[in-house]
């Protein structure tokens, strides 16, 4: 399910809180090297049982964030708010403790003391950006503690370096905090990034689904209207050849006429009823196809009288090229026969009365291109987009027959049979068509 924006912006924040936990170790480790360094270098300067006390209570709350490192790891479902409050309030007392060495165990008198110990704190402070940032609260406070009273305690001190000393440590905690918020933006965005990244992966595969449902649904609705409709268009088509064929009652050239009628318009709506069960098929990928090596002129010759009653009713010319005669292609003969038929309907349909059909042919690359070009008026290039969808028909307002879904299907045949069909053509010009299917050759 998509996740909403307050749910990413919760996640953002989840991510940033295990991010820090997980930086527990390291920064414990970081700590802990400071302090030793500390207690190296200040041992003969400083009182000693206030540097163990200092080193203790740092150990202390060292351990406690170890524990709290711990016990993240093993909770099943944090909650934010807890773990995110825990954390800053550990790490602001970690800046404490360091803090303190400033006022407690920093040398009035030694100068090179003075430096290892600023040096030492400066170090924490910069190590502390990449392991602290990721939230805004922990970074600006461990920063503030540690560096506002090393920056007032040297200038307190009169040294006639410190006060130079102060300015440097003031433009290096400038830099640390502009560097920290930087770098909370950075890691702020990128893992928004990456929660809208799965979010529209989550949407997009929901969508999908739907669609993918949707086919199915539309293919089983389609498959089902189909066979059920076909039981009574046979019976139809049935009685009617049986009246048709009666010696007995001989009918009047009237009752002759309307039975001519009804079997040929059942004819034509079993025709329909085919064609959405072949769509209904390539749709839910049950269309199955036998390509065979087939002689081009062979299978043209098998569809043009199919069309010659509609070449008689609008005095069309279709006429075959030569090169048509010398080509081979791989295809299912029964699917490619169909694609003709529907191709060169097309063409006589939405010609001109009087106009021409030319099929050419050609060679390339292993393929075979099969052209069918008309005279008509053409296709608009808005309606060009639309011309293989399903239920589409570009012509409502004159008398062409059909329902829109001949090219549609006409498309998914031939990609059954790895080719493609494509079409050009321009308002005035007329069309072409295009079938590219595997050479015989090739196969």
């Amino acid at each position: 399910m998509p996740l909403s924006e307050s749910d990413i912006d919760e996640s953002v924040r989840l991510e940033k809180v295990r991010l820090l936990y997980s930086n527990i170790p390291t920064n414990i480790l970081a700590t802990l090297i400071g302090a030793g360094l500390f207690t190296y270098t200040q041992s003969n300067y400083t009182d000693h049982s206030l540097l163990i006390n200092w080193v203790l209570f740092l150990l202390a709350i060292a351990l406690v964030r170890l524990g709290l490192f711990i016990a993240y790891q093993i909770t099943p479902k944090p909650n934010k708010r807890f773990w995110q409050h825990t954390f800053t309030i550990t790490v602001l007392l970690t800046a404490t403790i360091w803090s303190s060495a400033i006022f407690f165990l920093m040398p009035h008198d030694n100068i090179i003391s003075q430096v290892i110990l600023a040096t030492i704190i400066m170090a924490v402070s910069a190590g502390s950006v990449s392991l602290l940032s990721y939230l805004r609260i922990p970074i600006i406070g461990f920063l503030t503690i540690l560096m506002v009273p090393l920056i007032a305690k040297l200038l307190t001190i009169e040294n006639e370096y410190t006060f130079y000393i102060s300015i440097v440590y003031s433009v290096f905690f400038i830099s640390l905090l502009v560097a920290s918020l930087k770098f909370n933006r950075y890691i702020t965005e990128n893992i928004e990034l990456k929660y809208k990244s799965i979010n529209d992966a989550i949407k997009i595969n929901a969508a999908k689904e739907q669609t993918e449902l949707a086919n199915t649904a539309k293919s089983i609705f389609l498959s089902s209207m189909s066979h059920e409709l076909r039981t009574p268009m046979n019976a139809i088509m049935g009685f009617t050849q049986i009246m048709q064929m009666d010696q007995k009652d001989e009918l009047s050239d009237e009752q002759a006429h309307n039975l001519k009628e009804i079997m040929s318009a059942s004819q034509h709506l079993l025709s329909l009823i085919d064609d959405i069960l072949d769509l209904s098929n390539l749709g839910s990928g049950e269309f199955d196809s036998s390509p065979t090596d087939i002689d081009l002129d062979d299978i043209i010759n098998e569809a043009i009288p199919l069309i010659f009653h509609l070449m008689k009713k609008k005095n069309i010319d279709v006429s075959i090229h030569d090169d048509v005669k010398y080509l081979n292609v791989h295809a299912d003969p029964v699917l490619l026969k169909k694609v003709l038929f529907n191709i060169l309907c097309n063409a006589i349909e939405y010609n001109y009365e009087g106009g021409n059909v030319i099929v050419t042919a050609e060679k390339f690359d292993g393929k075979v291109n099969v052209s069918i070009s008309d005279t008509g008026k053409g296709i608009a290039d808005s309606d060009l987009k639309h011309l293989f969808k399903p239920f589409h028909r570009l012509d409502t307002k004159h008398n062409v027959s059909g329902v829109g879904i001949g090219l549609s299907l006409s498309k998914k045949m031939v990609e059954v049979m790895n080719g493609t069909l494509t079409v050009k053509s321009a308002i005035g010009e007329g069309s072409r068509f295009t079938i590219t299917l595997p050479s015989a050759d090739e196969n």
